[in-house]
């Protein structure tokens, strides 16, 4: 039987599961998930790998309503993330009803003329499913539909066997070790991120970005790394540091724990904090911070 392989992408509007379920269909953590809305900014690869094929899950920033340059480069991965996979899941969420961000997701996969899959999400927080799942369907003519719970790891196997199933025919685009793309700075970063977000509130966690300043190993079972956390105003940077450093110490021992499982040995985590005004609009520190312009 020849070799199957193809890339599919996850889009949906914020806080749908995007990467709570790329997660579980991997079977380890390599995109943050938080509560928050619009928690990955970036393109995220996860490979999933089966005997006979290989399936790239594209995981996509949640389509918005942009309010600044940070968020239209977001919209326009996702946009782009679709346009070029063999196949969409279109991610919602059963527990809310559909609002203008699904249609907008809905139109956008329509538009990106490849078929479309509707993955609908959090099953476990509904008491009927099909009353939930009409007005989804209604959205556009899905191809196929799925009721998931990635939080439970719940109607997953079938998903994948299906996909699976659709992939084309071809080689494989990456090793059968390799589970990400990302590069291990980047990680590093979003786990970083990802303590501000669940430890923040308001503006804050939109505010925030992180760049790996340095990363060495001083000894083979001690990595130093020295991180900066951006953030756009003086008060957010007070609000971030907190009384006598509490809540950057906060922030770090959280993230230290999870880098330590990471590597499996003992991580120095040296966090700053900068002010850099309205960076979310500025082309060259968005570059910086890693949000480069996504290419057509």
């Amino acid at each position: 039987m020849a070799y199957k392989s193809g890339f599919v992408a996850l889009v949906g509007r914020p806080n749908v599961g995007k990467s709570t379920l790329l997660n579980a269909l991997l079977g380890r953590k390599v995109a943050i998930a938080t509560p928050k809305p619009q928690t990955t900014r970036n393109r995220i690869v996860g490979i999933l790998h089966r005997p006979g094929a290989q399936v790239v899950l594209v995981d996509t920033p949640g389509v918005h309503r942009a309010e600044h340059k940070l968020g239209e480069r977001m919209n326009k991965t996702a946009r782009l993330s679709a346009k070029d996979a063999d196949l969409i899941w279109h991610i919602i969420d059963l527990s809310r009803a559909p609002n203008q961000e699904d249609r907008w997701v809905a139109n956008m996969s329509r538009e990106s003329r490849v078929p479309v899959w509707l993955v609908m999400n959090k099953a476990d927080l509904v008491e009927s499913v099909k009353e939930r799942w009409e007005p989804y369907r209604a959205l556009m003519d899905y191809q196929n539909q799925f009721v998931v719970s990635a939080a439970r790891e719940t109607g997953l196997s079938v998903l994948v066997d299906e996909t699976l199933s659709f992939m084309p025919e071809g080689d494989p685009y990456y090793p059968p070790d390799m589970v990400t793309d990302q590069s291990e700075d980047f990680y590093i970063a979003e786990v970083v991120r990802e303590q501000v977000l669940e430890l923040t509130r308001e503006e804050i966690p939109y505010s925030v970005a992180v760049t790996v300043e340095e990363r060495t190993a001083r000894k083979p079972d001690l990595t130093y790394i020295r991180a900066t956390i951006f953030v756009e105003r003086e008060g957010q940077k007070g609000i971030l540091i907190g009384e006598g450093g509490r809540m950057l110490k906060e922030i770090g021992r959280r993230a230290r724990g999870e880098l330590e499982a990471y590597y499996g040995h003992q991580v120095f985590l040296d966090l700053w904090v900068k002010t850099r005004e309205r960076w979310r609009d500025q082309d060259a520190w968005l570059r910086r911070l890693g949000y480069e312009e996504p290419e057509r």
